[in-house]
């Protein structure tokens, strides 16, 4: 393999794939990078075996090949290269000579016949949806996932797609968030699968272009998303994702609505006098009429805000997680936010107030 590239295209490259490349593993092929140079491209492939992204770039090809090369080893490499041409060169099997200038650097190289082969995803459900909708999904979502690995269902994301929409629901048993968006193009079948949380926000910081169209392929065990010079592959998580419909209200004793933005930077200020040894960072909120305030008590000492309100229903005094209030005023896109609530010991409901594609529901503090 003989290849000249430039700087950024071989940082980008190595950048798409690293996250896939497993740190911990006592297989030291997967702590490595496939790069193969063929028709114009080079292709940098990275997996732990249960994820694999590849991204491709163009290069000036000289002579096709592969090289399998040390991940951390090469980044960090490739990050230092001054900003001129690149020429690498693999002429034999243990090897890569990278030249630069009036310089050069020599890489040790891997067996490119153990590297585990890149799957590939020919599933019946091709779905389309624009990297602008999808990022905004994952991002009000995969925040209220859970990062217990004791208890790997909740680490994930379920996946629900009929006809031209699909939806992500995201659940720690403490909270829920669920989006909907549309897609590009008719879904064929109505179904559902379970994506790990980390796999969805690796393809979001992978979304550069708003306009790109992400392709979806699902298997049994399997999804792929393609964008741009882009493929994500990973493993479904399998077991029966809880019955979220059944725990979210159908019915309100009072429902508010006020600006999140003031909202937020209350709550912000207010749990600086939560309790230090409290992991639950409890705040109460008391609503009557078109008033709210939010106070909170501890050694540190205690605070109270109010807030005027658009109020209808009963008054109610109820106890929030304040980290949690926080997390769902960050990812709402909308100056005006609705809550509704049920009563002081049963979960209220958070959305824009202008909208139906997002709700987050957050279960009140015992106290």
């Amino acid at each position: 393999m003989r290849i000249t590239a430039t700087k950024d295209n071989l940082v980008l490259g190595v950048t798409a794939v690293q996250k896939a490349v497993s740190s911990k593993t006592a297989l030291p092929i997967l702590s490595c990078i496939r790069i193969e140079a063929k028709d114009n491209f080079l292709y940098f492939t990275g997996t732990d075996l249960d994820i694999g992204i590849q991204c491709y770039v163009p290069v000036d090809i000289i002579s096709e090949g592969i090289a399998i090369v040390t991940a951390r080893h090469f980044s960090e490499i490739v990050r230092r290269l001054p900003d001129v041409p690149i020429e690498i060169h693999h002429n034999n099997e243990n090897e890569i000579t990278i030249k630069y200038e009036d310089s050069q650097l020599v890489i040790k190289t891997l067996q490119d016949n153990d590297y585990p082969n890149f799957p590939e995803v020919i599933g019946e459900n091709k779905i389309q949806v624009k990297a602008a909708v999808l990022r905004n999904m994952i991002k009000q979502t995969t925040f209220a996932a859970g990062n217990d690995e004791g208890r790997p269902l909740f680490t994930g994301i379920l996946f629900e797609y009929e006809e031209k929409i699909i939806r992500l629901i995201a659940t720690d048993t403490h909270r829920l968030a669920l989006r909907q968006g549309t897609v590009e193009n008719n879904i064929t079948e109505t179904g559902s699968c379970i994506i790990p949380a980390k796999i969805l926000n690796e393809l979001a910081r992978l979304m550069h272009d708003d306009d790109d169209i992400c392709l979806i392929n699902i298997t049994k065990n399997l999804i792929s998303f393609k964008i741009a010079n882009i493929l994500i592959i990973s493993r479904l998580l399998e077991g029966q994702f809880p019955n979220y419909r059944q725990v979210i209200p159908n019915k309100y004793n009072l429902k508010i609505k006020t600006r999140s933005k003031k909202f937020q930077e209350s709550v912000e200020r207010i749990s600086l006098f939560t309790a230090l040894n409290d992991n639950s960072n409890t705040l109460q909120i008391q609503i009557n009429e078109n008033m709210l305030v939010i106070s909170s008590q501890s050694e540190l000492g205690q605070g109270y805000e109010q807030l005027s309100i658009d109020a209808v229903g009963e008054p109610v005094n109820i106890a929030f997680n304040a980290r949690y209030l926080l997390d769902a005023f960050k990812v709402i896109d909308a100056d005006i936010i609705s809550i509704e609530f049920t009563g002081p010991l049963s979960p209220c409901i958070i959305r824009p107030a202008e909208s139906e594609n997002f709700i987050c529901l957050l279960l009140p503090v015992r106290t």
